[in-house]
């Protein structure tokens, strides 16, 4: 099938060309092992030794209980490290079980075997490309072949190995290895297709491959793109028909989504009715477009329709995995994410429902209309060479090393190369270097349209592993590039041997740039840690300290040291009493990912403390998720029943409703249905029902708390204990001993992690201990222990520089001690390391406004001190401390301003809008009253007292309106008609009394606030 014969010499010239029989030669499969084996013997070397944090926890333990991880439940990956931990189920740790070190295993095993199909697979589709360029590689012999071949394909599979993502994931418990390995398989299969397009058995493979790799994560969806373009090149008929029946379905779902948008007629919701409006436009344009493409272009259609059938069998075959899930649920794992034994459920699951809804078209319409920001997250994310989360940035390294800042440069050279190839090889290859780049679009620029990232360093942190499958594309083009330019060095030199052998020698040490960036590029490490988890034992210090305090961490440290070495550790521990190990049957609210999902491991895997309950106040508003807890534990402690559930849901709108909580966008009533959104009302309702949870158990049960988000609640009763939080049975006053014994544990444990290189290099651990110390600290800032707080947030910052809970928080303290300037260097410090995080240029630009505020309150005191001030000073003065949170400053000048009888009464009005601007309605009606005792004839300060004493929810402004109309007459009522002021009461028999319905409106103008 080749277009162009191979050169003379080859012991098999039509080797490249056969229809049957092997299709990788003796090199490939020596590239792919040499890969396979060196890649996996490095993963296994720098592999996690037992739990870490983040997921996984999470899925070791549903690996263990063959459970239901969180979406989309993982069920291949389930099952297979399932396996691998019933092969390696006694290794241990510390003398406990230890299944992650089995389940991370797997992740190395199958990040090294992706590797070597990216070496297969340069070395085979590699020598194509060369013998299409017979001017340039006429002269090689098939020893020099093959040493191009497979030195292309070690490097490039060695770059793939090195890449900070994989290797990173490679060496934990996560999904992203096997992610990884599904796309490489995939493009092999895809490659020997359209060598072989007649070897159907091969399509067929390729679709169940696809298939299951949705299972595992439903980013692989993103490769679709390309496998269209292999088949465009070569097969159009079956591409034709591919395209018709994938406009259907993209149809089918946009008309769906399109009528499961409720729109009000009465009241529509213009971004509801523009949503639904564009997913029918775009859902007929896919209706019709095979009609316009194919029919009236072609005249042909479904030609092919037996093997598309096929190729959609087979893809239906490999999703059929998730079928797994239902059945696991239904034996109550412990991990059963989502509770999809029920319909509900599964379809959470699949659908990723815990997550933020995607809205790619809303994306593309902003993406079009702000091109500047768009172009500035395609560079961020795919091409900033000095970035540490880009594509690119997985393979290079700029600065620091002469030597490897000149191996850089050929690797940009190499893509470069690979783009060229696409347009002068022949067609065969041509295809298959425009399928790669296809492949590389749709998981990079289409991908950035559906995910649209902000630009903070956290995001971007958490964002990297989602393009772990476009840097093995990029791996690719690098060893096509490495490929072609020896072959072009060969061909210029006239095929000497030494040179040849030399550049090949270069070539691979091209690996050694992201292997030495690993681990001398400190920059790099301080934003994304380093790839290896050798020694890593942070994940199990972690769960291990915060379930058995004080006992866990002098077993840990006895077995980590020799006596000797212990005995001098232990001599410098400052409470060997502290913290307590938790009481039996304990309950424990687990918050953040690491804070519910190690402690998980460590009582359901490891089993240290299997008598504690786990529950997850971030999750208690999801009802999948209480039904998971009151299978574990609804006959043990008390659990909130669906009625509990829907009780905290009511008491929170009401306490919307009735303004005892701020309203906000949290509470959404749509066609008479009234629904929670957005993180701060859920994480509410969760807290109703922790109290709930609490008041049940207390006198039962202790309760601990690993603090995600704050429960406001919980403050009085909380303690720190050690890593942790003790929530006592009722409110406490924190002791000077508490405190003492707070400090010392953490001065103790900080200066342990920062002298600990690996702690350092852990990107991770260090954001997740930060947090902790974040937490305890909010407990100080709510006691007005303002030293004891700076002390612990300072901590906090230093285990974790870029943290923006700990420097905010920390900015927001010293803001509460008119700190000021204190605030605005801790921002200004974090916004130097983070400067694409919006939120924090505008917490800056809040202090910094503070600041200047707070100059001016400054100077207004001078002149009302030296007597050189006027009214319109004092009541700027008032704002200010109004502004500042000044109170007692604010009470004395508005009190002195209110009780002089000499201020006119405009003044009066004027201090009303003040306080009217700064939402102290109570003070409104103070102003305005006073206002009326001296000038009772106004019908305008009536009415705006009416309008006040509604917001307030007092009975009196029918009164105040009754006075108004008096003095007023009818412009007042219809200016009262017109106020939306007045909407709360308009049912009302006193506001239908005063002002009665007029059909046919007069006209008039309402009388407000100036």
């Amino acid at each position: 099938m080749a277009d162009k014969q191979p050169q003379q010499g080859a012991t098999d010239p039509v080797f490249f060309d056969r229809q049957t029989g092997a299709f990788f030669r003796r090199v490939d499969w020596s590239a792919f092992w040499t890969v396979g084996l060196l890649t996996l013997a490095i993963y296994v070397y720098t592999l996690a030794p037992t739990v870490t944090l983040e997921d996984s926890g999470e899925l070791a333990v549903a690996s263990d209980y063959l459970g239901v991880p969180h979406p989309p439940g993982y069920p291949l990956w389930t099952l297979g490290s399932w396996l691998f931990q019933r092969v390696f189920h006694g290794i241990e740790y510390h003398g406990y079980p230890n299944p992650a070190w089995a389940v991370g295993l797997m992740s190395a095993f199958f990040g090294a075997l992706a590797c070597a199909i990216v070496a297969l697979l340069v070395s085979r589709s590699g020598v194509d490309i060369m013998r299409s360029l017979n001017s340039i590689t006429r002269v090689l012999g098939i020893k020099s072949e093959t040493l191009i071949c497979w030195v292309a394909g070690v490097t490039a599979g060695m770059m793939f190995a090195f890449s900070s993502v994989l290797w990173s994931q490679s060496v934990i418990v996560e999904v992203y290895s096997l992610n990884a390995f599904f796309l490489c398989l995939i493009l092999v299969l895809t490659y020997r297709w359209m060598c072989r397009p007649h070897e159907t058995i091969t399509l067929y493979i390729t679709g169940y491959v696809f298939g299951m790799g949705l299972t595992n994560h439903q980013s692989l969806l993103f490769v679709i793109i390309g496998l269209a373009a292999a088949i465009y090149h070569r097969d159009r008929p079956l591409f034709r028909d591919f395209m018709t029946v994938a406009f259907l379905a993209a149809s089918l779902i946009l008309l769906r989504q399109a009528s499961a948008i409720e729109i009000n007629p009465a009241a529509p919701d213009p971004q509801l009715l523009h949503s639904r409006n564009m997913n029918l436009l775009f859902g007929m344009i896919a209706l019709f477009a095979p009609v316009g493409l194919f029919l009236l272009i072609e005249r042909r259609l479904f030609t092919e329709w037996k093997r598309v059938a096929m190729v959609v069998i087979m893809i239906a075959l490999g999703v059929s995995f998730y079928a797994y899930m239902p059945f696991s649920s239904e034996q109550n794992p412990p991990m059963n994410w989502g509770y999809p034994r029920t319909t509900e459920g599964f379809m959470h699951a699949i659908s990723r429902g815990q997550y933020e809804r995607i809205s790619p078209i809303q994306n593309l319409e902003h993406a079009i209309a702000n091109p500047g920001h768009f172009a500035r997250l395609v560079y961020t994310i795919i091409i900033n060479p000095r970035d540490y989360t880009s594509v690119v940035a997985q393979f290079v390294w700029l600065e620091r090393v002469f030597a490897l800042s000149w191996l850089t440069l050929l690797i940009p050279l190499s893509v470069l190369i690979s783009a060229v190839l696409a347009f002068v090889s022949d067609r065969r290859s041509r295809g298959w270097l425009w399928t790669t780049f296809w492949t590389f679009f749709s998981m990079t620029i289409i991908f950035i349209v559906f995910q649209y990232p902000t630009l903070d360093v956290q995001t971007l942190f958490v964002g990297r592993v989602q393009y772990i499958q476009a840097h093995a594309v990029f791996a690719l083009w690098i060893g096509y590039g490495i490929a072609f330019s020896l072959a072009w060095i060969n061909s210029r030199l006239g095929g000497r041997k030494s040179w040849l052998y030399g550049c090949a020698a270069v070539a691979m040490l091209l690996p050694a740039i992201p292997a030495a960036r690993n681990f001398y590029d400190k920059e790099f490490v301080s934003f994304v840690g380093g790839c290896e988890q050798r020694g890593h034992d942070f994940g199990w210090q972690f769960g291990h300290w915060q379930l058995r305090g004080v006992n866990g961490i002098r077993e840990d440290l006895q077995r980590l040291h020799s006596p000797e070495e212990f005995e001098r550790i232990w001599a410098e521990y400052p409470n060997p009493d502290y913290p307590p190990e938790m009481e039996a049957d304990a309950i424990f609210f687990g918050g953040t990912d690491p804070g519910r999902f190690v402690p998980t491991y460590m009582i359901y895997s490891a089993h240290c403390r299997p008598d504690v309950f786990l529950i997850t106040q971030n999750a208690l508003a999801d009802n999948t998720y209480m039904s998971v807890m009151r299978d574990l534990y609804g006959d043990q402690i008390w659990i909130p029943s669906q009625a509990d559930s829907n009780i905290a849901f009511q008491e929170y709108v009401q306490d919307v409703q009735a303004g005892r909580i701020p309203p906000g966008a949290d509470v959404v009533v749509r066609d008479g249905r009234v629904s929670v959104q957005g993180v701060a009302g859920v994480m509410m309702i969760n807290g109703i029902l922790c109290r709930q949870i609490f008041d049940n158990n207390k006198h039962k049960h202790p309760f601990y708390i690993e603090e995600s988000y704050v429960i406001q609640w919980m403050y009085p009763y909380l303690e720190p204990h050690g890593l942790i939080l003790k929530i006592n049975p009722e409110p406490i006053e924190v002791t000077a001993e508490m405190i003492a014994n707070d400090r010392a544990f953490w001065d103790w444990y900080t200066e342990r992690l920062l002298a600990n290189r690996s702690f350092l290099r852990d990107v991770v651990a260090r954001k997740t201990f930060s947090k902790l110390r974040s937490a305890i600290a909010g407990v100080y800032v709510f006691r007005r222990q303002f030293a004891e707080a700076e002390h612990a947030f300072k901590q906090a910052v230093a285990l974790y520089p870029l943290s923006p809970e700990a420097n905010f928080r920390l900015a927001d303290m010293y803001m509460q001690q008119r700190r000021l300037t204190d605030a605005r260097i801790v921002i200004e410090n974090l916004m130097a390391e983070d400067p694409g995080n919006d939120r924090v240029g505008a917490f800056l630009a809040q202090i910094r406004d503070m600041e200047q505020r707070d100059n001016r309150r400054r100077e207004l005191e001078v002149s009302l001190q030296g007597g050189t001030a006027d009214l319109n000073i004092a009541l700027e003065l008032v704002e200010l401390y109004l502004q500042l949170q000044l109170p007692t400053q604010f009470q004395n000048l508005a009190n002195n301003i209110l009780t002089d009888e000499q201020v006119p009464l405009e003044a009066l009005i004027s201090l009303a809008n003040i306080f009217a601007n700064n939402q102290r309605v109570d003070l409104v009606e103070v102003a305005l009253r006073r206002y009326l005792e001296r000038n009772p004839r106004n019908p305008r300060v009536w009415l705006d007292l009416a309008a006040t004493q509604i917001a307030r929810q007092q009975a009196e402004f029918a009164q105040s309106l009754r006075r108004a109309i008096e003095l007023g007459g009818d412009p007042v009522r219809e200016a009262v008609r017109q106020d939306p002021r007045f909407e709360p009461v308009r049912q009302t028999r006193e506001y239908q009394q005063l002002v009665p319905t007029q059909l046919r409106p007069t006209g008039g103008t309402p009388f407000r606030l100036n």
